[in-house]
């Protein structure tokens, strides 16, 4: 039996065949990755303007390279703390970043093998105070700023609200709703210090109304300990994303990019 086609078939079933093959591609190429992007808290590490919840940030810049020219697609969601912290249990393909302590016991998550950049904190005193942060115990009976819903380890025990659990109280804590506040808090002299990511509050001094010769920067490594920050992921994600999104951090890694991006957001200041 003859089974040839004529040409006019065969032209037909090869362009059936590239459509489908294209069309496999594209589902591949559209794999979406859900961003959460926490609102207005986080500058430098996460930037978020009208319209553009990634016009820049150490994270956001950190996370463009990751998936540069790769079938994932970033769909990044603005939100506060205590919708992300639902959304964490439910979504399967969240991204963020984080370290350990900084997630609560009834959440799912994982962190890449990889660090992407030192998490270091320091204590903003105003010049004219003589307040020291070499130990907790040095602000017994003292008053420090921080901000709302962010965890402060190995400062948590000692406060008289902590992001949660319980503390001691042997320190009193005030909170403002984000580092602008926290400064100009300090700056009206309602606290002590205030303590944070040392990055952030230089990057956050121009909007307090502030310079840099108004504060004194005191390492607090010794009260907060500095630690390794990590991509953080969904634990639901698939072996192939973990193993893809590794592979990309230890190429970032080593060819100088993590160091070029916390360069640009003023890490070469500590």
């Amino acid at each position: 039996m003859d089974i040839r086609r004529p040409p006019s078939q065969i032209i037909i079933l090869t362009a059936v065949f590239w459509f489908s093959m294209v069309s496999s591609y594209s589902v591949r190429a559209q794999t979406p990755v859900s961003y959460f992007v926490l609102a207005q808290t986080v500058e430098p590490l996460m930037i978020v303007r009208n319209g553009d919840p990634m016009a820049g940030g150490l994270f956001t810049d950190i996370l463009k390279k990751v998936f540069e020219n790769s079938e994932y697609v970033i769909e990044p969601t603005v939100m506060p703390w205590q919708r992300m912290k639902e959304e964490f249990k439910h979504s399967d393909n969240w991204v963020t970043y984080g370290f350990r302590e900084g997630f609560e016991d009834d959440i799912p998550f994982e962190l890449s093998d990889t660090p992407i950049f030192p998490f270091n904190h320091v204590g903003a005193t105003l010049v004219d105070s003589d307040v020291s942060v070499m130990k907790p115990e040095d602000l017994f009976g003292r008053t420090v700023i921080l901000v709302e819903n962010f965890h402060y380890p190995g400062l948590d025990s000692y406060l008289t609200n902590p992001a949660a659990g319980t503390g001691s109280g042997q320190i009193q804590s005030v909170r403002a709703f984000d580092i602008k506040g926290s400064l100009q808090m300090l700056k009206h002299h309602r606290g002590d210090a205030v303590f944070d990511w040392s990055l952030r509050l230089v990057h956050n001094l121009p909007e307090a109304g502030m310079k840099l010769d108004e504060i004194r920067f005191q390492d607090a490594s010794a009260i907060i300990p500095t630690k390794d920050m990590y991509f953080a992921y969904s634990p639901n994600w698939s072996e192939s994303f973990k193993r893809f999104v590794e592979d990309r951090l230890k190429l970032l890694k080593a060819d100088g990019t993590f160091d070029e991006i916390l360069r640009k957001y003023g890490g070469n200041q500590f």
